[in-house]
């Protein structure tokens, strides 16, 4: 199998172009992701652009030109783990698909993600982080390098935006009046024009946690109109997708299957690297010498000796939709 390996350094990574070295999403699987994500220059973080669902079509043919002995033939699996486990959109087919596993604990059926749920959609920026994967900490000041390479005068107050670099993306957004009584966020835009994002709330946890630092409600204020136009730019979304299928994918797939794992256990890994890398690690060992591979890694991404949080048992049947997707139109 052939392998890319990366040099950690601006060489690489220097953000000069919209799409990495590596592995590169075609145009035409690109356009299918935006119209799945309900993408256009206009829309924002509102429940509803939501219960995003790919077309069955396009997951088969991702499934059909997977080959083992070619790493580009993975770019589709790696984005169908990005779209139906971490970020949780469904699927539409005319045809009938298999039980949903994310069915067992959500009367999903396939469906997308609806306001509630962990799902996470191409124009998020109001709670989570930014984008599909929910960008934040170190993928955030990427972000910020990419934008000030590509895109310096994309809103208004630039050097306030750019100030904003290496802050956590929860401080900011605690601070902008999310976390106030009453909410006291700024409502409209550095033009004057109403935010349309939904009012996500921030809570009794989440608040204490995040509430402290020196940011600002115009913080937040431009924050979030930087962050909106820039989700509304096409190469910012190839830019987020090709960086996770890079940084992510990647490194779980080449691991796994180093370690004699299929690429149906690199899918579960892959999720579990977003959550941590750490997790990710520990998971391919437990795997080891198991006789049901994938188990082991569930088990590890819940499992504190691994780093894992316990309460991401609800997310177990989204991790499982690439697996069974797969199966099911490699089967066909």
């Amino acid at each position: 199998m052939k392998k890319v390996n990366f040099a950690v350094g601006a060489c690489v990574f220097a953000l000069t172009s919209s799409s990495f070295a590596a592995l590169h999403l075609p145009d035409s699987d690109f356009e299918e992701v935006l119209n799945a994500g309900h993408w256009s220059v206009s829309v924002d973080d509102s429940a509803q652009y939501y219960s995003e669902q790919l077309p069955s079509t396009i997951i088969k043919k991702w499934v059909d030109n997977y080959k083992a002995s070619d790493l580009e033939s993975t770019v589709g699996l790696g984005v169908m783990v990005l779209t139906t486990s971490v970020a949780e959109w469904g699927v539409s087919s005319d045809a009938t698909l298999p039980p949903d596993p994310h069915s067992t604990t959500h009367s999903v059926k396939w469906r997308g993600p609806v306001v509630g749920d962990d799902g996470k959609h191409l124009m998020s920026y109001a709670v989570g982080g930014i984008g599909i994967n929910h960008t934040d900490s170190g993928e955030l000041k990427e972000l910020f390098d990419y934008l000030k390479t590509k895109h310096p005068n994309l809103a208004p107050k630039s050097d306030n935006f750019f100030k904003l670099r290496g802050i956590n993306y929860d401080l900011i957004r605690a601070n902008g009046g999310v976390c106030t009584e009453p909410r006291s966020e700024i409502k409209n835009d550095l033009d004057g024009k109403p935010f349309k994002h939904d009012k996500f709330p921030g809570g009794k946890k989440y608040c204490p946690i995040y509430k402290k630092g020196s940011t600002t409600m115009e913080d937040w204020q431009i924050f979030r109109h930087w962050m909106r136009a820039s989700v509304r730019e096409k190469d910012v979304q190839r830019y987020i997708i090709e960086r996770w299928l890079n940084k992510v994918w990647l490194p779980s797939y080449n691991a796994v299957l180093a370690a004699g794992g299929t690429v149906e256990e690199a899918m579960i890994n892959a999720r579990i690297r977003n959550s941590s890398p750490v997790t990710a690690a520990c998971a391919i060992k437990s795997a080891k010498g198991s006789a049901d591979r994938i188990k082991a890694e569930l088990e590890a991404y819940t499992s504190k000796s691994c780093g894992g949080k316990p309460g991401h048992t609800r997310r177990l049947g989204s991790i499982m939709r690439p697996v069974v997707l797969y199966h099911y139109f490699k089967a066909e």
